[in-house]
């Protein structure tokens, strides 16, 4: 038998040798004579507000929901406002910082016990934190991009499709209140949102219905109507933003084209009845497409150029950014980013600027007897059935389009187009070659889409003649002008051209002019009120026997700026106030008035005055002389 001695050594040495040694609990037992294991430890939940940053005194948020909030200090101390950012769901707050009461509770052995129960969130010690945090974001500022619904791009320019409850980040949808770099997708209501996409055979199912059932005056017109729906479907994703005009008379069907486009996009601002202030308070903050019917059949012509303004901005860059000023004397920013689609049976006066950023597309009635107005009703039905999926594969064609973009950039350069036409069209182009064909064009693909379309395609010349400085100068120079000593009024151009010819074969070619008595001393003194002085390449000597005053070769005018005739003949136009002066600056054979030894400006003589501050201009680059370029 086994001594007790021995069986414990025996025992001990067992405990030390063994693989797996024994773990002390931590804590023991209860004062009730409990035990066991502790508890897993808990998992600390992220806050379900972000927190942006502060300004101003101001703190900005996204609430539970992913909504922008923004609250004063005073705001952060009211229960009401707290709970209302984390949408009524205090669970959060009431963890972090719980405020406790104690309860007193009886055991079965009839022993009265006390412990703590949260019943609330500490308010102030809520408060305290999301400041820190707050401060912790950094200022908030215009760096700090709040999208609102729409397409977007990431930082490497991939779109992003905001649908309000969801964002669309590649093939994954997430939340609202996702922030990528400084962009953050504040929560809206639901939106359309893109399908699977669909094949390229029903996009030129519609590019083809579209050409059979609408009567174009250029050819090519349906691609350039496929490209403009190809880029609303980028909303700001794409740099460039081309803008369209259906235009033509009554009965052409425009109106009913732009409808299968509005039903061909799920997610768009549509409307007959728009301003220019309007638009930008009901799409401001959206990356979206915005459709204009009527557009400029009105009476005030000044609002249709309004909306042309919005154009500039809106379809470049981050789009239109500017300030409102509201009823309450608080400014309120206002953001457009999108294409812009006008139907109208004529649009508005355009100037350069327009004209670089629109594209006219000019339909005609339909042939005689035919009517197709079932026709678009249905094209319009089916293309609100296909839109959904021909988003999808626009979004989805994304590389293509870019690789696209630039091939068909190029071959519209060698076309002779100018850099910003090269943009305008090949933006286009591109569109509708992604919507209608699953590869990237090839060098002579790209030649042949745009000889497809050679009648939109704007040559140097016609680019400036359609100028704002060729635009001021016709203006000008077909402005009628009172003679002196009668009632006949007669244009600028008339008066310079008489000016620049000898008074023999003047008389010679154009007998008329003996009757009205058209002397060389009436019309200079004519010119000469209006702040103009011709002077010929050959110009005579004046009576000093100096020769006359010129900066350069050639027949040349002088011309004062600060004459108020010549300013009042520009009232009530674009080139009003000192824009004229402007436009003329731009010319390339503008040239100040030389200067004495001292470096003082020479005065020109323009009728019995002298001014300073005159300018010359070639008679060539107006189009009044033939004597060089």
């Amino acid at each position: 038998m086994m001594s007790s001695g021995d069986a414990l050594s025996d025992i001990r040495a067992a405990v030390h040798s063994a693989d797996r040694h024994f773990q002390i609990i931590d804590g023991g037992k209860d004062k009730k004579g409990g035990g066991g294991p502790p508890e897993a430890p808990q998992v600390e939940e992220d806050c379900p507000v972000v927190t942006i940053g502060h300004l101003d005194g101001a703190f900005y948020f996204l609430d539970r929901v992913g909504q922008l909030r923004v609250l004063k200090a005073a705001q952060m101390t009211r229960r009401a406002d707290l709970v209302a950012l984390f949408g009524g769901n205090i669970s959060w707050l009431k963890a972090k910082f719980p405020k406790t009461t104690k309860v007193k509770e009886k055991g079965q052995d009839g022993e009265e016990t006390s412990r703590d129960v949260v019943v609330d969130f500490k308010i102030n010690h809520a408060a305290e934190y999301l400041q820190r945090e707050c401060f912790r974001a950094g200022l908030y500022g215009d760096h700090i991009q709040i999208r609102r619904p729409g397409v977007w791009p990431d930082p490497k320019g991939m779109p992003i499709v905001h649908c309000g409850d969801r964002v669309l980040v590649g093939a994954k949808l997430e939340r609202p209140g996702t922030r990528i770099g400084n962009q953050i997708w504040a929560a809206a209501a639901p939106e359309p949102r893109p399908a699977a996409p669909c094949d390229a055979a029903e996009a030129r199912a519609l590019q083809q219905s579209i050409r059979d059932l609408w009567n174009f005056r250029i050819p090519g017109s349906d691609v350039i109507v496929m490209g403009m729906l190809a880029c609303a479907y980028y909303g700001a994703a794409i740099p460039w933003r081309p803008a369209g005009f259906l235009t033509g008379g009554a009965g052409c069907g425009k109106s009913s084209l732009l409808e299968v486009l509005k039903s061909a996009i799920p997610l768009k601002f549509a409307t007959n009845d728009a301003s220019k202030a309007g638009i930008e308070q009901t799409v401001d903050g959206r990356a979206i497409p915005m459709l204009v019917d009527e557009a400029s059949d009105r009476v005030d012509q000044r609002a249709a150029r309004a909306l042309l303004d919005l154009v500039l901005s809106a379809t470049g860059g981050e789009g239109t950014k500017g300030a409102r000023g509201g009823s309450d004397g608080i400014a309120r920013k206002i953001s457009v980013a999108g294409s812009i689609i006008m139907a109208s049976i004529r649009p508005p006066d355009m100037e350069a600027q327009h004209l670089g950023r629109f594209t006219i597309v000019e339909m005609v009635a339909a042939h005689k007897g035919a009517d197709h107005t079932a026709e678009h009703r249905d094209l319009a039905a089916w293309a609100k059935d296909i839109g959904p999926a021909m988003w999808g594969r626009a979004i989805a064609a994304w590389e293509r389009y870019r690789e696209a973009r630039i091939i068909l950039r190029a071959a519209i350069g060698k076309a002779g187009c100018q850099p910003r036409e090269m943009d305008q069209m090949g933006s286009l182009l591109a569109g509708w070659w992604t919507l209608t064909h699953d590869h990237v064009p090839a060098e002579s693909e790209a030649d042949d889409a745009v000889q497809g379309v050679i009648g939109y395609i704007r040559s140097a010349d016609q680019v400036m003649t359609q100028s704002g400085t060729q635009q001021m100068i016709d203006f000008l120079l077909s402005q009628k002008v009172q003679m002196n000593r009668s009632t006949d009024r007669q244009p600028l151009n008339v008066l310079i051209s008489r000016m620049l010819e000898p008074d023999r074969q003047r008389m010679q070619e154009e007998p008329e002019f003996q009757d009205v008595g058209y002397s060389r001393d009436n019309v200079a003194a004519v010119l000469a009120s209006y702040g103009i002085r011709v002077v010929r390449a050959d110009e005579p000597k004046g009576r000093s026997g100096k020769p006359a005053l010129r900066a350069s070769d050639g027949d040349g005018l002088w011309i004062w700026p600060r004459n108020a005739m010549l300013a009042a003949l520009f009232k009530d136009t674009t080139f009003a106030g000192q824009k004229y002066i402007y436009e003329f600056a731009r010319m390339e054979s503008y040239r100040p008035a030389p200067k004495n030894k001292d470096g003082t400006e020479k005065a020109v003589a323009i009728g019995k005055m002298k001014h300073k501050g005159c300018f010359w201009v070639r008679c060539c680059e107006l189009g009044l002389s033939d004597d060089g370029e």
